[in-house]
């Protein structure tokens, strides 16, 4: 008889499915595809080794309920056994005056023919409501506000990028861009005070990029200036936000963003 093999796409859309139930307020869905040797980091959360871990931590969030506004999922097969999962999911709480935005990578294997979570990683964005056209990042802390200040004095002002936003044309100083994401149908500019919706692609906003620009993966352009960390799959940003590297491309993609830092 053959043996198994994963499959990436029906892993995405599982991941999907334990995220809504997760909002719902039901744990338990995603409780069922913990193993024992499961491993969750987040932001600001203690590291978790272990199924029965990450359970007891998160069992005080059974029941708490939130909306998804916006999602997205990117399957990469590692191999006929394994696959990852990552994207990005953003959330309203009722009562709440901003929008939560998980940005994650979770690690799926099968195991004895049984698929199971192996590994998350989640960091957390928050950011105001959408109006105009854009959604403006909840301020910055001190540290981050005085690194990008230092950095736009140590550059010239050049060139400003004229943006088209819904009906709006917006001007903005690529320097004071984190990232470049695709969302579905459109892409956003998320900047360090603000997000702006764009009507052009991601990869006609490359080319009008300076070439600190990086292409992660196929909806990703991270500015390389505030990159502070380069860890395995991820990399994190000044403003403590962290961005997946497929794993595919992973050896290629550390090599070419070293010798942009250095730069």
């Amino acid at each position: 008889m053959a043996k198994k093999k994963i499959d990436p796409e029906e892993v995405a859309a599982l991941t999907k499915e334990m995220f809504h139930a997760y909002y719902a307020g039901d744990l338990e869905r995603w409780f069922s595809y913990l193993c024992p040797d499961s491993i969750y980091i987040g932001t600001g959360e203690p590291m978790l080794f272990g199924g029965d871990a990450i359970q007891s931590h998160f069992k005080a969030f059974q029941g708490q309920t939130a909306e998804v506004v916006e999602e997205e999922y990117y399957p990469i097969p590692l191999s006929d056994t394994a696959a990852q999962v990552c994207g990005n999911i953003a959330v309203k709480n009722k009562g709440v005056p901003f929008i939560a935005v998980t940005h994650f990578t979770m690690s799926w294997r099968l195991i004895n023919d049984e698929l199971k979570m192996v590994h998350q990683h989640n960091s957390y964005e928050y950011t105001q409501p959408e109006a105009r056209g854009e959604r403006g990042v909840l301020q910055m802390d001190m540290s981050t506000t005085q690194f990008v200040r230092s950095l736009l004095l140590e550059r010239p002002i050049g060139k400003h990028l004229a943006i088209q936003s819904g009906s709006q044309t917006v001007f903005i100083n690529p320097y004071t861009v984190l990232y470049v994401q695709s969302q579905r149908k459109r892409t956003e500019l998320v900047g360090v005070d603000k997000i702006i919706s764009c009507n052009s692609s991601i990869g006609e906003l490359a080319k009008q990029l300076p070439e600190v620009f990086y292409p992660l993966h196929r909806s990703y352009l991270v500015n390389t200036l505030y990159i502070t960390a380069l860890r395995r799959f991820e990399v994190e940003l000044i403003s403590g936000i962290v961005l997946p590297i497929p794993a595919v491309t992973y050896t290629q993609v550390k090599q070419d963003l070293k010798l942009l830092i250095k730069k």
